[in-house]
């Protein structure tokens, strides 16, 4: 009669590694397949969250303040400062891929009854993670003079849920730069003036 012997708990511990070595194989390609699609559908929201602000800017002729709390609801108290976007009242989806509220700033001034020939004391300010400035300023020949031709911002936190760099101060500068793992990976997007300006004119809300 032949006897039969289970595996030694040696014998365990190597089936069981072999199995975490190859589950980490097909997972890992799996979680960064996955992080690229969040990445991709929250830019995309970006992208239709900056149309929304042109539409909402040719209908009423400024721009929206932000919301103060979850509710989606712009806030008249809180225009020229970091919060959240007025989803609500945009009419689009207020959370990112992973479930977070966009975060959103505009140039006070053009919450109020845009001006024509438009002005603005802008200060925003957006950089890579270098400190190297990605929008020009109008006047780099007079300090005094220096206005920025970005009047919004809107951004999502991304994948770790929390503002990276610079975005974690609330000032006059933001950061946007390439996706970097366990680095960077908030996601930016702002209005230019002159971008804004055009789609006015087109629309026949502001003469030239």
């Amino acid at each position: 009669m032949k006897c039969q012997r289970g595996f030694t708990l040696i014998e365990m511990a190597i089936v069981l590694m072999i199995i975490g070595l190859l589950l980490g194989i097909f997972l890992i390609p799996f979680s960064t397949k996955l992080t690229q699609q969040q990445n991709q559908q929250t830019e995309q929201q970006l992208e239709a969250i900056q149309e929304a602000l042109f539409g909402f800017a040719i209908v009423k002729g400024r721009l929206p303040c932000p919301a103060k709390d979850v509710n989606g609801r712009e806030d008249s108290t809180f225009c020229g400062q970091e919060g959240y976007l007025p989803w609500l009242n945009l009419g689009v989806e207020g959370y990112d891929a992973w479930g977070q509220l966009f975060r959103y700033r505009a140039d006070e001034q053009y919450t109020n009854a845009f001006l024509n020939p438009p002005t603005t004391s802008s200060e925003l300010e957006v950089q890579d993670r270098q400190s190297n400035l990605l929008t020009a300023f109008e006047d780099n020949t007079n300090p005094i003079n220096e206005r920025s031709r970005v009047i919004a911002l809107i951004f999502s936190y991304g994948k770790d849920r929390e503002a990276n760099d610079k975005n974690k101060i609330l000032d006059n500068i933001y950061v946007q730069d390439v996706y970097i793992e366990n680095q960077f990976d908030d996601i930016l997007i702002w209005l230019p003036k002159s971008l804004l300006i055009n789609r006015l004119v087109v629309a026949g809300a502001w003469s030239s």
